[in-house]
């Protein structure tokens, strides 16, 4: 039923002009990638570099769509409490949401206990919950009412309500920005790169890890054009990463990570044949310019 009314509302955009400009940058110069149900493909902007799915939606519906309609899998629904209790017992190891990867990858930028971290996107709040466990000074924020307070009244959480206020009063506070699997989901990911670098210490570290929408990890898995769609509406890639951040030393591969050590120079540094199913990025704040979104005007 919901993927019949997802439909019905890619074919009523149909003619709606403004439902094929680029989500994140406006330009009208979206290129087919890819196609799905006859009505929705996705596109890479001919000018930021993202790939978008149309027709798009309206911004403005972001935060209702995560707070009533979201239910994806485990980052989706809240558990009871004593779910909780034993997820928590366990330091969430033997769950699907398990951070010892993440925070693995983390040690190996050089970010160690004492370090803070900015999580964006926390859902619920496990991912923060174990960062902190591992000595983190964590802050974070999720755009869903119900689980941004799940998380702060069930896991003590430290969250913030709003992302644009944050970035003015927090401004450059943390060591590291941090997201998983969140990018694909938000309407303009440069407006979330341009928050972190203003949260960022002037030697800061942004971290994502996102869906591989890159063209090796297509060619490798049959399950590519599955990726996007509804819940992700943006598919992320080494493309668009590396236009947002092309003055900065940075780093990127497909999990798992064994060497994330980020470059001395201002380059791009390529870890591994980006052929799995999860993209890694980061790259280190103070050297980039702008936030790699063209003037459209």
């Amino acid at each position: 039923m919901k993927k019949l009314t997802y439909l019905v509302r890619c074919l009523e955009s149909q003619f709606k002009r403004d439902r094929y400009r680029c989500p994140n940058c406006g330009s009208t110069q979206g290129r087919v990638i890819d196609r799905k149900y006859l009505v929705t493909q996705l596109r890479r902007c001919q000018a930021c570099k993202l790939l978008f799915r149309t027709p798009t939606e309206d911004p403005s519906a972001n935060e209702s769509y995560y707070e009533n309609e979201y239910t994806n899998g485990f980052a989706g629904v809240m558990p009871t409490k004593s779910t909780l209790d034993e997820m928590i017992k366990s330091n969430f190891e033997r769950t699907a949401k398990s951070y010892s990867y993440y925070i693995d990858v983390l040690a190996q930028l050089g970010l160690t206990p004492g370090h803070s971290v900015f999580d964006y996107g926390c859902s619920w709040g496990y991912g923060s919950y174990q960062l902190a466990m591992a000595g983190f000074q964590v802050t974070s924020f999720e755009v869903a009412p119900t689980r941004r307070r799940y998380a702060r009244e069930k896991l003590a959480v430290a969250t913030v309500d709003h992302m644009e206020s944050a970035a003015v009063e927090l401004a450059g506070k943390f060591d590291c920005f941090f997201s998983s699997h969140v990018l694909e989901h938000v309407p303009r990911p440069s407006q979330s790169i341009s928050h972190a670098k203003k949260l960022l210490k002037p030697d800061g570290i942004f971290v994502c890890f996102t869906p591989n929408g890159g063209g090796k990890h297509r060619a490798a898995s049959p399950l590519w054009s599955k990726l996007w769609g509804e819940p992700h509406p943006n598919f992320i890639d080494e493309i668009f990463l590396d236009n947002a951040f092309n003055n900065s030393p940075r780093s990127i591969g497909s999990s798992p990570i064994t060497n994330a050590r980020l470059p001395d120079q201002d380059q791009l540094k390529v870890l591994n044949s980006l052929d799995g199913s999860e993209l890694f990025f980061a790259a280190r704040n103070g050297s980039a310019a702008g936030d790699g979104i063209p003037s459209t005007q």
